[in-house]
């Protein structure tokens, strides 16, 4: 089988290898835009840098992808119009409805689509699918993919580019370690996500909240900003305590040296599709929904990972106060967020009564006093608030009864406190910082 390749950045080299290597393939083209890459092959290999004329030179009965994530779906397109087999790098687009259309031009022209997932062939991803017990057994799965994407993209700058890679970690290795998952356990179904650390709109760590068919969570951790080494593995734990383990990276001390096997692998199952067809359908479109649909949710929440949404805001106590009340009957208010100008003083108020939604009734309150607000903040629900002697709870919201004179800032604690349990005093601060909800 005759096989280009368009697209010779830091990936290349392990599909390379892998074609060089399997004696059903022969390498016979190759396309750049950057000239500079095409001159290290030999006189059997024909160098383009324009993938039309390779689809149109005759030379390649099929092409593999390495190209930057938002032109996978013209070229991709391009190669199954002129009806040449293409393995396309994960993802296999950024959209999803390119993805659909890529399907059914496909089987339009009679060519073989096929998504190039390399850890689905890690040998110890199929030991432990291979190893998996009845689904009953299991009580949730985990998984890591981490890593310092500077260490892994080399001078493929598109990686950090919004509109080239359609986002970071989770577009990138989310895919691979979906799929991974997928291969273990069987389709999964997307039910949180949360992304964070980002920085020009490319998200540098994520948490996916997967199920599988049965129900069984599955909780994935995703991180482009890891200090040193990498961490890639799946864990299932099991209802009896005990756990089944998938290092991907056990055995393989040189960096990236997991993936020539795994290369190999794809290659090795690209030309045995084309040949005698696909068992299952390719899965690169499905995992483009549960990317995108990760991206749906995550982009617009509030919350983001390692990101300090503001600045930590201090009030100086300029009232103590020191009673509790069993049946104070204050009313959480609708609002998760409230403003507070320069000078403003609102009343500090703990309970343990856990109110949740506007309109909860607080009955069981300790009262701290009154505190100044010297600058400009906003005070949100579930910052944490630190008083002289540390952390004392979060807060839960407001109660305007005594509005517009000032707030009561309901704080939630283990314990009704007041401002003699902390032993508090005029000209104390306390700080209200982070925010979670």
């Amino acid at each position: 089988m005759r096989i280009g390749v368009i697209g010779l950045g830091v990936i290349a080299p392990f599909f390379l290898r892998a074609v060089q290597e399997n004696p059903g393939l022969r390498l016979t083209a190759v396309c750049d835009l950057d000239a500079a890459k095409l001159t290290d092959f030999g006189p059997e290999v024909t160098a383009f840098t324009d993938h039309r004329e390779l689809l149109a030179s005759g030379l390649v009965d099929g092409v593999v992808i390495t190209l930057p994530n938002h032109a996978h779906a013209p070229v991709v397109r391009d190669v199954l119009r002129a009806g040449v087999h293409v393995c396309c790098e994960k993802p296999l687009t950024v959209a999803a409805v390119d993805a659909h259309e890529l399907t059914d031009l496909a089987e339009e022209h009679g060519a073989t689509l096929f998504t190039a997932f390399h850890r689905r062939y890690n040998t110890h991803v199929r030991r432990l699918a291979a190893e998996l017990p009845d689904p009953a057994r299991i009580s949730h799965v985990t998984s890591r993919y981490n890593e310092k994407i500077e260490e892994h993209s080399g001078t493929d700058a598109w990686y950090l580019d919004i509109d080239r890679c359609g986002g970071g970690c989770v577009i990138d290795n989310g895919p691979n370690a979906l799929d991974a998952l997928e291969t273990v356990l069987g389709p999964l179904s997307l039910r949180d996500a949360t992304i964070g650390d980002v920085r020009a709109g490319v998200e540098f760590c994520a948490r996916l909240e997967l199920a599988t068919a049965d129900g069984t969570p599955v909780d994935v951790e995703l991180d482009w900003a890891l200090g040193t080494g990498e961490q890639k593995d799946i864990t299932v734990h099991l209802k009896d305590g005990s756990v089944l383990h998938a290092d991907m990276l056990e055995g393989f001390d040189a960096f990236k040296s997991s993936l020539d096997h795994e290369y190999a692998g794809i290659m090795a199952d690209f030309h045995q599709v084309v040949r005698a067809g696909r068992g299952a359908p390719d899965r690169g479109p499905h995992i483009v929904e549960l990317v995108e649909e990760a991206y749906g949710i995550g982009r617009v929440k509030e919350t983001r990972l390692r990101m300090s949404p503001k600045d930590p805001a201090a009030a100086r106590m300029v009232k103590l106060l020191y009673h509790r009340r069993e049946d104070r009957g204050m009313v959480l208010s609708p609002w998760r967020s409230r403003c507070v100008r320069a000078g403003e003083v609102h009343e500090l108020v703990t309970t343990v009564d856990r109110p949740a939604h506007a309109g909860d009734v607080v009955d069981r309150v300790g009262f701290l006093g009154f505190a100044e607000f010297p600058v400009g903040a906003v005070i949100e629900r579930g910052d944490l608030v630190t008083g002289p002697g540390g952390p004392l709870g979060r807060v839960a919201g407001f109660d305007e009864c005594h509005a517009p004179n000032h707030y009561n800032i309901l704080i939630d604690t283990d314990r009704v406190l007041t401002a003699e349990d902390l032993d508090l005093r005029t000209a104390h601060h306390l700080t209200f910082s982070g925010g979670t909800a």
